[in-house]
């Protein structure tokens, strides 16, 4: 047997292996003796029946057993014979198999690219103003009395602008595609998310009350199952509720546990502030770490790319699920999705292997404290103990992806606390 490595990249190789016929032969021979000794075949008695017959009637079976075989153990010597760290199990190609001549096929397989880090001290850096303005302060404040409204029941009166509709839907497409019911249907008459002809024909309205009307919607509006088509409407009006603001006033500062307004907008200020800084500390140390990615040309396995672009899209699928809505039911273009998230993920990729040759450089490590450390705040406010939710990462086998995590982190801040930064 004869097992060659080849170069097709930094980081991509291909282990090509040829196993001449007599040794394809030896293997098939010691499995058959394995069939042999549980094989039923009628008028023999179990292990007794002749081994030609065996590889006559199980030729198929046997040698894909012996080809599978042969490819797990080429593989696992090649790995340790020439000390490699693969990233995930080869891709089997060209496999070649005829019984009168050699076997052949070619393993393709990623690792890390042996790269050279040198220059990630002293890299410059800037870090914006933390500065933030009356006007940033008084949205803030604004968005929290939209948080703390109150949605006052109409019990009298009719549905007009800004007011909150539940109602019972019927409605009859125009081309006769399946009617359409939908009970508990809740929408904000005349806001921009509500159709104009829909929120002109409820206001008026009264509770109780029923009324029918048509909407055509346009040929790119946001549902598929509308646009383009004309739906004839029957509304049955259930509730309305009014949105209340409170007043911005000392008694309204008092319910969010300030002294009075003017601590408040303090209060809110400084939030502010606080988070301006993070974040623009945030994006200087991001800025200093793209530095040194392009100071550093590498390439990088696609098969992290992949991970990355497939962890992307499970975050997708997650905050879609969050909204109640199935994944499998929308009109979701993942291959474009992935397209224009590429060059992030190949980022991502070129930012994660930066950082842990810097932690071996620097001999970054993670400790246990540390670990439980970052875990205390996920189990404040729980019954779970740091112990207990750490022996889950560990069972879901979680745990050491959250430490190279942390270690990365640590090698971000030796990085930073390294970097000529000005401004801030």
């Amino acid at each position: 047997m004869t097992a060659e490595i080849v170069d097709i990249s930094s980081c991509k190789k291909s282990l090509v292996v040829e196993v001449l016929s007599v040794e394809v032969d030896q293997e098939l021979d010691k499995i058959a003796r394995q069939y042999a000794k549980t094989a039923k075949v009628p008028g023999f008695r179990p292990g007794k029946v002749p081994l030609n017959l065996i590889k006559q009637r199980y030729q198929s079976e046997m040698r894909s057993d012996v080809i599978n075989e042969i490819i797990q153990r080429t593989w696992k010597e090649a790995v340790e014979k020439h000390d490699l760290h693969p990233l995930e199990e080869p891709i089997v190609q060209d496999v070649k198999d005829d019984p009168a001549n050699s076997l052949k096929f070619t393993l393709v397989f990623e690792i890390l690219p042996a790269i050279e880090i040198t220059d990630y001290k002293g890299v410059p850096g800037s870090l914006a103003s933390a500065a933030v303005e009356d006007a940033d302060v008084e949205k803030t404040l604004e968005d929290l009395r939209e948080q703390n409204a109150q949605f006052i029941p109409l019990d009298s009166g009719t549905v007009r602008d800004g007011h909150y509709v539940t109602m019972t839907v019927d409605g009859l497409f125009e081309d006769a595609t399946k009617p359409l019911h939908e009970e508990d249907v809740t929408c904000i008459v005349g806001h921009p998310s509500t159709n104009e002809t829909f929120s002109a024909n409820l206001q008026g309205k009264t509770i109780g009350e029923v009324c029918t009307f048509d909407v055509t919607y346009p040929a790119d509006y946001h549902r598929k199952l509308f646009s383009g088509k004309t739906i004839h409407y029957n509304i049955a009006v259930k509730d309305a509720k009014e949105k209340l603001l409170p007043e911005l006033n000392d008694e309204f500062a008092k319910d969010l546990g300030a002294e009075n307004l003017v601590a408040l907008r303090t209060r809110v200020k400084d939030d502010l502030i606080t988070k301006a800084r993070q974040g623009a500390e945030k994006k200087a140390r991001e800025s200093v770490l793209d530095e040194i990615v392009r100071r550093h040309s590498f390439d990088i396995p696609d098969c992290l790319v992949q991970d990355e672009l497939e962890a992307h899209g499970r975050r997708i699928a997650a905050n879609l699920a969050h909204q109640g809505i199935d994944v499998n039911k929308t009109s979701i273009d993942w291959k474009k999705i992935f397209e224009d998230e590429r060059p992030r993920a190949e980022q991502a990729v070129r930012r994660s292997i930066v950082l842990d040759i810097v932690a071996r450089l620097e001999g970054i490590e993670v400790t246990d404290e540390e670990i439980d450390s970052e875990l205390q705040p996920l189990v404040e406010d729980t019954s779970r103990t740091v112990a207990a939710l750490r022996a889950q990462l560990e069972k879901d086998k979680r745990i050491q992806g959250f430490r190279e995590n942390l270690r990365q982190n640590k090698a971000l801040d030796f990085i930073y606390r390294n970097a000529n930064i000005s401004g801030g």
